[in-house]
Parts: C-alpha cells; structure tokens; sequence
C-alpha cells in the first residue's frame, strides 16, 4: 500500500460520525462523547461515508425521537456492510431501553452504550476485541457524574451543562429513571470549573441541565448556592436551567433566584395536566392547587418571569371535565409557550399497563385544544412585549437576510433585528421591540 492509501486509511479511521435524537440531555451527553473522542485524536464529520466510527444518540421518552433514530440507523448501515472496520453505535436511553429491538432490526450495530458508560467508548476503540461482535455496556451506574470530564465546546455562545443525571421521581409515564437510574449531582466545583472553561471560549450563556435540576444536591452545594456561584463566574452573562420538578421551587430558592444578577427572567415549570386525579396517577407529587401556590410564590419573587411548560393531552383515564380542568390552568397561569403532546405509551412505565380510555382521534382533537388555547396565550405574551425595550442576546445571522440577526431575551423569547457591523453572537444589545410577526418578535436597536 502507497503512503497516500495509507493516509487515507489512518485519516478514515481517525473520523467520526455523531446524530443527535431527543432531548438537551442527549445534546450535551453527544458534546461530552465528542470532546472524549477528540482527546484521543479523533475528528468530526458530516458525512457518515467518510468515517470509521458512526454513532447515534437518542432518548427513549418520545416515541418519535426513537423512530427517527432506527430510520437512521438503517439508512447508515450500508456503511458498515460495505467496510467491516466501520462501527456502528447506538447511545443513549434507546440503548438501554429498545436494546433487543436494535439488534433485531439493525443487525449491523456492534456497539451499545447506555449514558452512564460513554467514558468508555474510547477504551474500546483503542483496544478493540475482534472476536467479539457486540461490545455493550449498559445498566445505572450509580455512582457516575462524569466528574473531570467536559463536553467539547459548542461553535455558539450558549451552552449546556450537566450538573445532574438520572431521577428519582418515578412519574407514571417516563422512562427516564429506567434508563437514567437514580438521581445523583455532580459536585459544585466540577460544574464551575466546567462553566469557566467554556466562558474562556466565548460562551456567554449555560443552560444548566438535569431531569429534577432544581432538586440538586451535591456534598459542597445545593441548587441555590449553585445558582448564586455561577452568578459571580466573570464573563457570564446568561444563566437558565432544565427542566425542574414545581415541588422544589421552595421559598428560600424563589428569594435567592429574585437577588441574582444574570440568572435569565425564565423558568420552564412543568404541569403535564390540570387535573388533581390525573396528576396523582401521573405520580407527579403535587395537586392542581398547589401548583397555581408555586405559580403564584415565583411569581410573587420574579414578577416579569416567562413561563413555559409541559402538557400532556389524552392521559390514561383522562375525562372530558379532566381535559377542560388543564385547560383552566392554561387560563389562570397564561404560559409564554408549552411543549404540548398526545399521550402514547412507553414501554416499561407505569402508565403502559393502564387501560387507554381515548383513540387516537380523541387524543388529537383534545391536543389540538390545548395547542390552540396556548397559541393565544403565547400571542398576547408577546404582544405585550411591542414597544418596550428588552436586552438580547445575538445568536447567528438569519438565513433570509444577511444584515438581520437572531437573538433572545432573557425571558427566552426569539427577536430578529439588524444590530449593525459589530454584530457577533453572544453580543448583548438593547433593543427596542417594534411588532410581532407569528411567534417571533422584530426589533431595532434601541
């Protein structure tokens, strides 16, 4: 073999593939797969064809997310048909969850690695077994935080930091602690020190992840004090998170997240229905009475907050007066935006085992309501935004126009304006909003 052929081959084998599927989680866990396998001399690309390593993370909470994934998964496969060195890796919930699933219709993976285990992706790679035709590594482990590990950091200004995994809650209808395993937080010190390297590189705004995040815990802090520790990391302009339980927005936590300086005016609350029974049965730990008390303490701390949220339309069980009951709760909260879906079952919950009352005509019809209730909310939200003045933070250069920029506020709400030459993301401006159009808001600099 030449030495071009040999560079091609050591430059093929160095290359790696990554799909991303599924929730902020699974975004962040391929940037922490991604700075692994760049420390080990491995290289991205966009094209599944050119690389040695193909790889596709993805959640099993939607049962979409998951459908989008295999269909990937199979049209990537050829790959590794054509070229036996290739491998091929499912990560991920989906691989602990839909693991005989995967092998059955994909028959070509050889890889399967569930989210407590990544660390040991490169190890394999670098010590390969050719006798073995499938390396997996899957199951909780409960004592993983990925202490000392960062993700690669992202081209932008925003980020996304873990700070917790797994969960304890157990609700009806999610797989995550099935996939996730237990609750544990990663320790203060290794989320700042995280939040400084990625500020050293541009990064303006971290958006800090778990699946209870506002109940972390970890030995040398809790949610508050993290909250108040990265609210003095110079450089950092922006702090959000994701997602957190209502149970755990207490009152001391409203009153230190009200004298914070750059924690965003934001905060994602989670109903899922309106309806105290449904709830109990949803396992969500809170009635529809105490989550209008948390509403109302947040607001009372953070006035100009932005709400959104989850709904759950169609629950198992669910009655027409249930229905009605979440759409009430839509009126007296008025979120700015909800993620709003049709019940379907998740293999493995609860909820699965539990007699569905509704077709999927009446699903559809119910979210369909719920869809519309929020698109008027969401409009009158940010109607009341037309003529005021609101910091915003530039995220990238529109597609439509190259002088117009894509920024947002910090209550998380999309504006479009042309802020002129010095424009870059992650710049801050002032910005005086002048119309709506659909669920975007236009401005100019104020």
């Amino acid at each position: 073999m030449n030495s071009i052929e040999n560079l091609s081959q050591d430059s093929l084998g160095r290359r790696y593939f990554l799909e991303t599927y599924g929730c902020q989680m699974n975004e962040y866990d391929s940037s922490l797969v991604a700075g692994l396998l760049e420390a080990r001399g491995y290289t991205p690309t966009d094209d599944p064809g050119a690389a040695q390593l193909i790889l596709v993370n993805t959640c099993s909470v939607r049962d979409k997310a998951e459908e989008t994934a295999l269909e990937k998964l199979r049209s990537i496969a050829h790959h590794r048909r054509r070229n036996p060195a290739v491998r091929l890796g499912v990560l991920g919930c989906m691989a602990e969850n839909r693991r005989e699933s995967i092998l059955e219709r994909i028959p070509e993976v050889d890889i399967l690695l569930g989210p407590d285990h990544y660390d040991r992706l490169g190890d394999l790679l670098d010590h390969p077994n050719p006798g073995q035709k499938l390396t997996s590594a899957l199951g909780p482990d409960i004592a993983q935080t990925y202490e000392g590990l960062f993700a690669a950091a992202p081209a932008g200004s925003s980020a996304f930091v873990a700070v917790q995994r797994g969960c304890d809650m157990k609700c009806s209808y999610c797989i995550v602690p099935t996939t996730r395993g237990p609750e544990r937080s990663r320790p203060l010190r290794d989320v700042l020190e995280e939040t400084r390297r990625l500020v050293a590189k541009g990064v303006g705004e971290v958006t800090l992840l778990g699946q209870t995040v506002n109940a972390y815990r970890a030995d040398d802090g809790n949610f508050g004090e993290m909250l108040s520790a990265l609210d003095g990391v110079p450089g950092l302009r922006r702090i959000r998170f994701m997602s957190p339980h209502p149970r755990y927005f207490t009152e001391p936590l409203c009153q230190t997240m009200a004298g914070l300086e750059h924690l965003c005016h934001h905060i994602h609350i989670p109903l899922q229905s309106g309806s105290s029974r449904v709830l109990r049965s949803m396992r969500r730990q809170y009635s529809r009475d105490q989550f209008l008390r948390i509403v109302d303490r947040i607001r009372s701390h953070l006035p100009e907050v932005a709400l959104t949220t989850d709904i759950i339309a169609g629950y198992p069980g669910e009655t027409q007066a249930e229905h009605l009951e979440t759409i009430s709760v839509m009126e007296a909260v008025r979120f700015d935006t909800a993620y709003m879906f049709a019940y379907s079952p998740r293999p493995g919950t609860l909820s699965a085992e539990m007699q569905e009352n509704l077709s999927a005509e009446e699903k559809s019809a119910r979210l369909a309501e719920i869809i519309e209730v929020q698109r008027r909310h969401t409009y009158e939200r940010l109607d009341s935004c037309v003529g005021a003045t609101q910091e915003v933070m530039l995220e990238g250069a529109s597609r439509r126009n190259g002088e117009e920029w894509i920024g947002k506020t910090t209550h998380f709400r999309k504006v479009v304006l042309n802020p002129g030459p010095e424009a870059r993301a992650g710049l801050v401006v002032q910005a005086k909003i002048i119309a709506r159009r659909g669920q975007i808001l236009w401005g100019e600099l104020a």
